[in-house]
């Protein structure tokens, strides 16, 4: 799901960070924070834990305005890595949270002179927050932390077998709701590995009676975190466990337990209102009183998009919901089963909000279509914590399936383009994997037409630049329904004194390397930055377009066995820092023409950090063993096997060559650039770029001598 996301950067007060640069830095790896939760009109110490030194961190950086922090350490903390899986040192921030703050869940970012970090994670309540008492062992229900309701526990599995039990004192006929938030607390942090292999914690919730009698017991509510809502019999104490489901325990393994007697909303049904219009709403949840009914408005300025909203139970104001404000009419599909013969028609563009209250049910939608005409076919329901794991599947008028989809990228919500093979109705019937049904098992259809369209992905999740020096990013297009057209790539939002080399994904391919170059007198500083692509595209009436497309990011993890893994998130940052690893990288010639079927060549040089000793790999593509994450070179073109691999010891200069087979792609002046590749650990590298070479491939052939 594409968006924009605020930016906000904090300045904080900090002693002056050492003139002496510091060499193989890596991106500060960010570990967990702890407290995880804190609540909206205070100040909080939280602790954010950090392979490599935070020393002089002077911003933090939020994917949502309003929280500011300041960095509380007065005195150098070293903090070396320490192997993989381990949690990192603590550092020590203050935060301030506005009262009028959004709750849920944030990414922050931390900026050091010499580094930018990784994603962490930190919890926005409206309920009292109090932490796990670490002096007291509550493995039993006989040693249970009492805690009054509602409340927000901040605690850590922090060892194997590691059980927290907190009693809560409830009254006949009472109804409470139990939440934990571990996995989407700590899902984008770097590391999380923990012993044998495992990643993420896999909380279980466990409700029982004092003598130990199970009442009810959850698993995988929203993802891998659990929820219990229950309603007491009886008055009395009763006790609430928190474990992971293997028994596995670290001290990475925080989470925030929130006990409430509030109303507590999953969804809205409908799920959408359009601008300018207010709309009914069944509030899907519990403790909401007398009545289920709300309604929601979007006045003509709201910002058009999915977003978290408070309605407004008999019982009081609900946790914030995702519902989408958009200018599309919208519907209602019918509750039930809809058979093939009473499908609903649908005029498209159209938002159709549905649900599956029993199992085994299904809905069938009818749109007319033209031959070889596009239309896309957008399901919301996983993204939105929802229980309901969709496919959808298109069929003829005989009821012939033609196509179908299933899980999207890194989600269990399905996209699907579809290309009418002929004038006529057609069927698009949605389900549930599983075929199951109840409370949570609603999605949010959008149906419209569409046409050559395009997505950004790539490797822009952050980069540390010293005045004077560059660095690479890489993007990569998908793209659909024929669309051949070039796309220019844009950075928005970058620190002062740092810009990009204007690059074009020209027709024919569908990557290229973002050139980033921080000027001589650039000052330290950081920002989050958006990476997009813009491309002209005729809409359905022949018309040309400007179409924009917000690229989308994802974070950098450490997997089993120290791989690389990539996990979506909200943010990208961008940090001026001082001297690094490297102080030059360049390449000469800037002009380089590759005939089809022959070699072309440049010189790169670099110069070293006078305490910076080690080999730096020379490349033309961000490569992981095999793996490729980044590429630059038009298709057809190859680095040669002759040229300059590493560059170690005094040798300073090498040589990159490139050759072309005769189907090369043709490209005039194509921005490209060498890479000089320095190690951080066994997965992690950091990525300089020499200035551009700009290359030709005329569209002939090489001509060979006598």
């Amino acid at each position: 799901m594409n968006r924009w996301f605020f930016i906000l950067v904090v300045t904080l007060i900090l002693p002056a960070a050492s003139a002496r640069a510091e060499t193989k830095v890596g991106f500060r790896q960010l570990g967990s924070t702890s407290p995880i939760v804190v609540a909206r009109g205070k100040q909080s110490t939280i602790n954010i834990r950090s392979n490599y030194t935070l020393d002089g961190a002077y911003s933090v950086l939020f994917d949502r305005p309003g929280i500011t922090a300041k960095f509380l350490e007065t005195r150098p903390i070293a903090a070396p890595r320490s192997g993989r899986g381990r949690p990192g040192t603590p550092f020590r921030f203050e935060v301030d949270v506005p009262t009028d703050q959004p709750t849920g869940v944030y990414e922050l970012r931390v900026a050091t002179p010499t580094a930018v970090s990784s994603v962490a994670h930190l919890l926005v309540t409206d309920l009292p927050v109090i932490e796990e008492d670490a002096k007291k062992e509550n493995g039993q229900p006989a040693d249970a932390q009492h805690v009054d309701v509602p409340v927000a526990i901040a605690g850590v599995c922090e060892k194997t077998e590691d059980v927290d039990c907190y009693v809560v004192t409830a009254g006949a006929g009472q109804s409470l709701t139990f939440e934990i938030f571990a996995q989407r607390v700590t899902g984008a942090v770097h590391s999380m590995q923990s012993g044998g292999g495992t990643y993420l914690m896999d909380p279980i919730l466990t409700l029982s009676t004092v003598s130990g009698q199970v009442l009810m017991q959850n698993d995988n509510h929203v993802g891998g975190d659990a929820f219990i809502t229950y309603t007491f019999a009886a008055d009395g104490d009763y006790v609430i466990s928190v474990r992971d489901a293997r028994y596995i325990g670290n001290t990475k393994y925080v989470y925030c337990l929130k006990i409430s007697d509030r109303p507590h909303a999953h969804a809205v049904f409908p799920m959408a209102v359009q601008r300018g219009q207010s709309q009914p709403v069944k509030i899907v949840g519990h403790q909401l009183g007398a009545n289920d009914a709300a309604t929601v408005s979007a006045d003509e300025s709201a910002t058009i998009g999915w977003d978290s909203h408070i309605v407004t139970a008999d019982g009081g104001p609900t946790n914030p919901v995702p519902i989408l404000v958009t200018d599309t009419p919208q519907v209602i599909a019918e509750d039930g089963n809809h058979a093939a013969d009473a499908a609903t028609p649908l005029t498209l563009p159209v938002g159709v909000s549905g649900r599956f209250t029993e199992n085994d049910q299904s809905h069938r939608f009818t749109f007319e279509a033209q031959k070889d005409h596009f239309f896309r076919f957008d399901i919301h329901a996983h993204r939105l914590g929802l229980a309901l794991d969709a496919t959808v599947e298109i069929q003829d008028a005989a009821g012939k399936k033609l196509m179908d989809g299933d899980d999207g990228l890194q989600t269990k919500d399905p996209t699907l383009y579809f290309k009418a093979p002929a004038d006529g109705t057609y069927t698009l019937l949605v389900r549930d994997l599983h075929d199951r049904g109840g409370d949570r098992f609603q999605y949010h259809l959008s149906a419209k037409t569409s046409g050559p369209d395009f997505e950004v992905h790539g490797e822009y999740y952050y980069a540390q630049i010293a005045p004077g020096t560059r660095m690479a990013w890489f993007v990569k297009l998908k793209r659909f329904n024929g669309f051949t057209g070039p796309v220019e790539i844009t950075v928005n939002d970058l620190p002062d004194g740092v810009s990009f080399e204007p690059i074009t994904i020209p027709s024919g391919m569908n990557h290229c390397m973002v050139n980033l170059v921080a000027d001589t007198n650039a000052p330290v500083s950081a920002s989050l930055v958006t990476v997009s692509g813009q491309a002209a595209i005729a809409n359905p009436n022949g018309e040309q377009q400007i179409v924009t497309r917000i690229g989308r990011v994802t974070c950098e993890l450490q997997s089993q066995g120290g791989g690389q893994a990539r996990w979506p998130v909200k943010t990208s940052i961008v940090g001026v820092t001082n001297p690094l690893d490297l102080l030059s990288v360049t390449a000469d010639p800037k002009e380089i023409t590759l005939p089809k079927g022959g070699q072309a060549e440049f010189t790169v040089k670099i110069k070293r950090n006078a305490e910076f000793k080690e080999p730096v790999t020379v490349a033309m593509s961000f490569m992981y063993f095999t793996n490729s994450f980044g590429d630059q070179l038009p298709p057809g073109v190859t680095l040669a096997k002759a040229s300059t691999g590493r560059l170690a010891g005094e040798t300073l200069e090498g040589k990159i060559i490139l050759e072309a087979t005769d189907k090369a792609l043709t490209v005039n002046r194509l921005p490209i650039a060498a890479l000089a590749r320095v190690p951080i650990t066994f997965s992690i590298t950091t990525n300089y770029a020499s200035n551009p070479v700009y290359l030709t491939i005329p569209d002939t052939e090489a001509v060979s001598g006598d």
